[in-house]
C-alpha cells in the first residue's frame, strides 16, 4: 500500500489568512472615476435646485396676489373665460356683455342668474343664443355675488350702483329650491321687462315609454347590474371617490362604459355592471345623463393650494411644460365634447385619484395620450391643488335636449 502522510493539524488559535493582493489598477481608476462624477453630479444638482428656488421666488414676486376675491378678480376666475376679458363673448355661442339687457336692467336680473343659472334662449342685440349658463350659488358667497354684479354693470354697462351682500342674501333665500331660468322669456316675464322681447322656451315632452328602462337602470337596476343611482347618486352628483355624471358628454359617458367591457379602462366592479349593459344601453344611459342638471355637491377636502390649482387650471406652468387645463377642457373647465370632459365641479379625491391612475398606468384609455405626460408632470401637492380648485367650480350646464325648440318669433 502506498502511504499518505498526514497534514499537520494547526492549533485551535490558528486564524485563517489570506496573503494581501493588491487592488488592480485599472478597478481602482474606475472607482476614483465614479466618485469624481457623483460629487461631480451631486454639485451640479444641488446647483440646479438652488437657482430653480430662485427662479421660483421671482415668478411669485412678478405674479398678481391670488386669493383677491375683487369684483374684477372674481371675474377674471369665474366668467372671463367665456365671456372673455374685454366681456366680448363667443360669436353665435357666448352672448357679450357690453349692452347686455340683462345687465342695464335691474341688477336683480344679473343676480338671479348667477344664482339660478339660464337653460333656454336668450336673445342679446340681433342675436338669440342657445343659453346654457351655470349657476354660482354654491360656489360663491353672497358677499361675493354682490361684487361681481356690481364690478361687471359698472364695468360693462357704465351702472355704478352697488349690489349689496343683504340683498343677495334676500334673492337666495326668495328663490330657495327653483332650478334655472328657461330662457329670457321667463326673466322677462317674472323679473324685469326691461330685457326686452325674448324668445319662448318649449320644454321637451316628458320621459315616455321609451326611455322607461333606462330609468329603471338609474333607480332601480336589474339582476346583474346595480342601480346607477346607488353610487352615482339620484341626480348623477357623485359622491367623494364616485365621479359626477351629470352634464358630462353622450359620447364620453358611453366610450367609458366601453372601454370598461373591452378592458381598456379598469375597474372592476364597473367592468361587471357595463358588461351587462347593451351598446344600445350604454349609449342611452350617455344620453340620459348629458341631460341632468345637478347642483354641485364636491368640496375641497386634500388640504390642496388652491390658488396653485387657480393658476395650474387657468394658466398651467410651462416652466415644466404644463399646459393649462382649460386650454384642452374648455372654458371654465366645462368640457369639450366628445372627448375631453368637464371637470367643473367633480369631486376632489376622484379627480386626485384619476391623474394618479394616469401616473401609474391604471388608466391609459384617451385616444390623445395627453394625460399620461401631464399627469406625470404634477407633483402631489400639485395634484391634490388642480383637484380641490375645481371642486369650487360651479356645475357644467345641462345638454339642451334634442326636443327643445326655440319660438324666435317672440
Amino acid at each position: 500500500m502506498t502511504g499518505h502522510a498526514n497534514p499537520q493539524r494547526p492549533e485551535e488559535t490558528f486564524e485563517p489568512y489570506e496573503n494581501f493582493r493588491p487592488i488592480p489598477l485599472p478597478v481602482l481608476m474606475i472607482a476614483v472615476a465614479l466618485a469624481i462624477w457623483g460629487g461631480v453630479l451631486l454639485f451640479d444638482n444641488s446647483e440646479a435646485v438652488s437657482v430653480g428656488q430662485v427662479e421660483r421666488a421671482d415668478q411669485l414676486a412678478d405674479m398678481p396676489a391670488r386669493g383677491d376675491t375683487s369684483g374684477a378678480a372674481l371675474f377674471a376666475a369665474r366668467c372671463g373665460t367665456c365671456h372673455q376679458s374685454n366681456g366680448s363673448g363667443v360669436r353665435d355661442a357666448v352672448p357679450p356683455l357690453s349692452a347686455s339687457p340683462f345687465l342695464t336692467a335691474t341688477p336683480d336680473v344679473a343676480t338671479n342668474i348667477l344664482l339660478h343659472g339660464i337653460d333656454g334662449p336668450i336673445r342679446v342685440g340681433d342675436t338669440v343664443y342657445d343659453g346654457h349658463m351655470p349657476n354660482f350659488s354654491s360656489v360663491l358667497s353672497d358677499a361675493e355675488i354682490a361684487r361681481l354684479v356690481t364690478h361687471v354693470r359698472a364695468t360693462f354697462v357704465g351702472k355704478r350702483d352697488p349690489v349689496s351682500e343683504h340683498r343677495v342674501a334676500s334673492i337666495r333665500e326668495a328663490g330657495r329650491g327653483r332650478g334655472p331660468w328657461q330662457g329670457g322669456h321667463e326673466i322677462a316675464v317674472r323679473l324685469s321687462s326691461e330685457v326686452g322681447v325674448q324668445p319662448m322656451y318649449i320644454a321637451a315632452p316628458a320621459a315616455g315609454p321609451a326611455n322607461a328602462e333606462i330609468m329603471r337602470l338609474v333607480s332601480q337596476g336589474r339582476s346583474g347590474v346595480w342601480a346607477c343611482a346607488s353610487c352615482h347618486g339620484a341626480q348623477g352628483q357623485g359622491a367623494e371617490t364616485v365621479p359626477r355624471l351629470a352634464g358630462l358628454p353622450e359620447a364620453y359617458i358611453a366610450k367609458q362604459l366601453s372601454d370598461y367591457v373591452s378592458g381598456a379602462r379598469r375597474n372592476e366592479t364597473m367592468a361587471m355592471v357595463a358588461g351587462a349593459l347593451t351598446a344600445s344601453e350604454r349609449n342611452a344611459l350617455g344620453l340620459y345623463y348629458s341631460q341632468l342638471r345637478a347642483p354641485s355637491t364636491a368640496h375641497p377636502g386634500l388640504g390642496g393650494d388652491i390658488d396653485r390649482g387657480e393658476q395650474l387650471v387657468l394658466e398651467g406652468d410651462w416652466n415644466r411644460n404644463i399646459p393649462a387645463c382649460t386650454s384642452c377642457h374648455g372654458p371654465s373647465s366645462f368640457g369639450v365634447p366628445p372627448e375631453f370632459p368637464a371637470l367643473a365641479a367633480q369631486h376632489p379625491a376622484y379627480t386626485a385619484g384619476q391623474l394618479t391612475a394616469w401616473i401609474s398606468g391604471e388608466r391609459d384609455n384617451a385616444r390623445q395620450k395627453l394625460m399620461n405626460g401631464i399627469a406625470k408632470a404634477l407633483t402631489d401637492g400639485d395634484r391634490r391643488a388642480v383637484a380641490d380648485y375645481l371642486a369650487t367650480l360651479p356645475p357644467i350646464p345641462a345638454a339642451p335636449r334634442a326636443k327643445e325648440k326655440t319660438d324666435v318669433r317672440q
